[in-house]
């Protein structure tokens, strides 16, 4: 049986292509014995297919019977569903032709990995060339880690990727996922600018900037140090300072490494070199740490804690050290005391990064065996992507 048809396009429309990515999470989940999950089986991914073929805002094609056949074909380990269009999004005559490509995986992506990373760059940069833009659909726990590593896999390129979910699955009628998945084609098919971002509630936050705020309010993704790029009220009001699309090219594509490398650890009272030690010890494959630390930076350096001593011995194995704040407005001062001890002996300040996009960060400049431990620790204190600010005082 042949794929159907798309109608004809409305007199006067402007057609944008978008590659849409399915990796599961909350928005394509379905219930089950133990609760809401993301299910792999084609019955439940052709029904959130089905249920995008059958939305008035997301298909301009006559709403089918939600029993009628769906039309995917196998491409690799994926699933490609057929091709949709939106209606005219704006009063420019713009609309958006979109495939769904699910990826043979669904899950929770509390179950996402550096390996889940690779195949998800991999396939942007596979359709590179045949798409104007590109949205990743996700779950929204790890939704800021997946948008930071993919901001520095996708620097400079000209051309828009959009991450977004959804806090309520798209089967229940008050699902979020159906603005969030109108908007996302919105912003990576129409809108004139580029970059990672993360659009969610009508809000279209910087990729390596976004961090999960609520896990209940459906605006579940806040940027604390940064304004949002746009907001898309009844008027969208994007900054001024966004880049605009252009025919730059995607870096050469970063194989992440797939085994452990990027240890994260929580400064609290009473905590000694010796436990920092022996979590670094535990991970052989450790490259690299991210410590979490009161206020500006601050850590136990009396002699007796043996906290720096540490620090010090990983920095001379070549990991990288690096020292984030654990406020939810994060900002280090490598300038006071305390920082002049960290900088001598080796450890990098954070800045204001979140602990997502330095997680990101990090993973992405071990995962580079071309680089030397010194070239490494000069990249992470350079932004690359608007990722952090410097200087901070």
């Amino acid at each position: 049986m042949e794929t159907p048809p798309l109608p004809p396009r409305p007199a006067g429309s402007t057609e944008h292509r978008v590659l849409v990515l399915g990796t599961g999470g909350t928005i394509a989940s379905e219930p089950t014995s133990e609760g809401y999950a993301p299910i792999s089986e084609v019955t439940a991914r052709d029904a959130f297919f089905k249920r995008i073929r059958q939305h008035p805002q997301l298909s301009d094609a006559p709403a089918e019977a939600f029993g009628a056949p769906v039309l995917a074909k196998r491409v690799g380990r994926d699933m490609k569903y057929p091709a949709l269009r939106t209606p005219i999004l704006d009063d420019k005559g713009n609309t958006v032709l979109y495939e769904i490509l699910d990826l043979e995986n669904h899950m929770d992506s509390s179950e996402m990995t550096p390996s889940d990373w690779n195949r998800i760059a991999e396939l942007i940069s596979e359709h590179w060339d045949a798409y104007e833009g590109f949205v990743v659909l996700s779950g929204t726990d790890t939704l800021a880690y997946t948008s930071s590593i993919l901001t520095f896999l996708f620097a400079g390129a000209g051309k828009p990727v959009v991450v977004t979910g959804a806090q309520i699955p798209l089967r229940e009628p008050r699902s979020d996922g159906w603005y969030n998945v109108l908007e996302s084609l919105l912003v990576a098919g129409t809108l004139p600018y580029t970059g990672v971002s993360v659009v969610f509630c009508h809000q279209v936050l910087q990729g390596c900037r976004a961090v999960k705020a609520s896990p209940d309010n459906l605006q579940a993704f806040e940027t604390p140090s940064v304004p949002h790029w746009m907001r898309l009220n009844v008027k969208i009001s994007p900054l001024d300072s966004l880049t605009r699309r252009s025919a730059s090219r995607p870096p050469p594509l970063v194989k992440l490494e797939a085994f452990p490398t990027v240890l994260s650890c929580a400064i609290y009272p009473g905590i000694t070199g010796s436990v920092l030690a022996a979590q670094i010890h535990s991970m052989p494959t450790c490259r690299a740490v991210i410590i979490s630390a009161f206020g500006s930076g601050n850590l136990p350096v009396k002699e007796e804690s043996g906290v720096l001593q540490a620090l010090e011995a990983a920095v001379k194995r070549e990991i990288l050290v690096v020292v984030i704040s654990g406020c939810y407005y994060p900002n280090i001062y490598p300038l006071y005391a305390l920082g002049v001890r960290l900088l001598a002996i080796g450890v990098l300040p954070g800045g204001d990064l979140t602990h997502e996009a330095a997680f990101a960060k990090l993973i992405w400049l071990v995962s580079r065996k071309e680089l030397s431990f010194k070239q490494k620790q000069d990249l992470f204190q350079t932004p690359i992507a608007g990722e952090m600010t410097v200087n901070l005082q």
